[in-house]
């Protein structure tokens, strides 16, 4: 029988960010196996792109065209190939290299290349826009996050462990980023996991998943808690690593997310990209858009 291993695509751009990614991808795969295709959409300038109306110019124009997508062909593919020698000191790693030309929106085209594939999650980095900007302004990761319909990791920060934060809304959504979550978490080692759900009101508690869910709490979180323990069971994973816990907040889930995060030291956070309501993904004010334009220092999993 084959042997499963995750498989992500890395969205190249040549920034700072995507060391930050390499670096995550080492201290979150340590030892482990994964196969990564990396991706890079190059914009082709303008003034290349324009027709030339004298036929000489014109064809001087297309040499030009040829020679610039050779010439940075061949430097991205030699830099994707330092990358996966870099990676391979930390992790094993099959990997594949895609390069693509755009004419005008890189986000377009990978968005297009994304159609007809499936990866266990499309990885990015984020600039550090301000929060209205990083919302409108149009960027590929953004463009990623309103309309690609895989899991989408965005990373920020350069310290990283495998400490995961999850949050969870009940129900469907809520159990479809658990168990998402421990399909990733079966590839790990030395991981822990912290599955929240944040309330307006009632008791809030902590636990084991190994532990007996207190009687007391809201019948539907304990059914939702059971829910989860029972879907993560073929995972085989280490329930001691994992943990539930309930808590409460006047000021809404983001504040609540973002303060267990921080008291918590986690690195990753994990949400779903819409919530319990179907409200259209990353409306204004939602959680996921909150936690996307605040996040500085660590690694957001959007499942969709």
């Amino acid at each position: 029988m084959e042997k499963i291993i995750p498989h992500f695509l890395l969205c190249y751009d040549e920034c700072p960010a995507c060391r930050n990614i390499l670096t995550y991808l080492k201290h979150l795969f340590e030892g482990r196996e994964i196969e990564l295709s990396l991706l890079h959409v190059i914009t082709i300038p303008t003034s290349l792109l324009l027709p030339q109306r004298d036929y000489l110019r014109e064809i001087k124009r297309e040499e030009e065209i040829e020679k610039f997508c050779r010439e940075n062909q061949e430097r991205v593919r030699k830099r994707f190939e330092e990358i996966i020698q870099d990676l391979l000191k930390s992790l094993q790693v099959k990997a594949h290299f895609y390069i693509e030309f755009a004419e005008s929106d890189r986000a377009l085209a990978l968005l297009q290349f994304l159609k007809d594939k499936n990866f266990d999650a499309v990885i990015a980095g984020k600039r550090g826009l301000g929060r209205l900007a990083s919302i409108w302004a149009g960027s590929l990761t953004q463009k990623l996050i309103l309309y690609t319909h895989q899991p989408l990791w965005i990373v920020r920060g350069k310290d990283f462990d495998r400490k995961i934060l999850v949050a969870l809304d009940l129900g469907e959504r809520g159990l479809k980023v658990a168990e998402y979550t421990g399909r990733v978490l079966s590839f790990l080692k030395d991981y822990t996991a912290t599955f929240l759900h944040v309330t307006l009101t009632g008791r809030t508690w902590e636990g084991s998943f190994e532990d007996n869910l207190p009687l007391d709490l809201d019948p539907e979180i304990i059914d939702f808690f059971h829910r989860i323990k029972e879907s993560l069971r073929h995972f085989h994973l280490d329930f001691s690593r994992l943990k539930l816990k309930v808590t409460t907040s006047f000021l809404g889930p983001t504040y609540a997310i973002l303060k267990e995060a921080r008291r918590g030291q986690f690195t990753t956070l994990v949400v779903g990209k819409r919530g319990r309501g179907g409200f259209p993904e990353l409306l204004l004010g939602s959680t996921a858009t909150k936690l996307v334009s605040t996040l500085e220092d660590r690694a957001l999993w959007l499942v969709p």
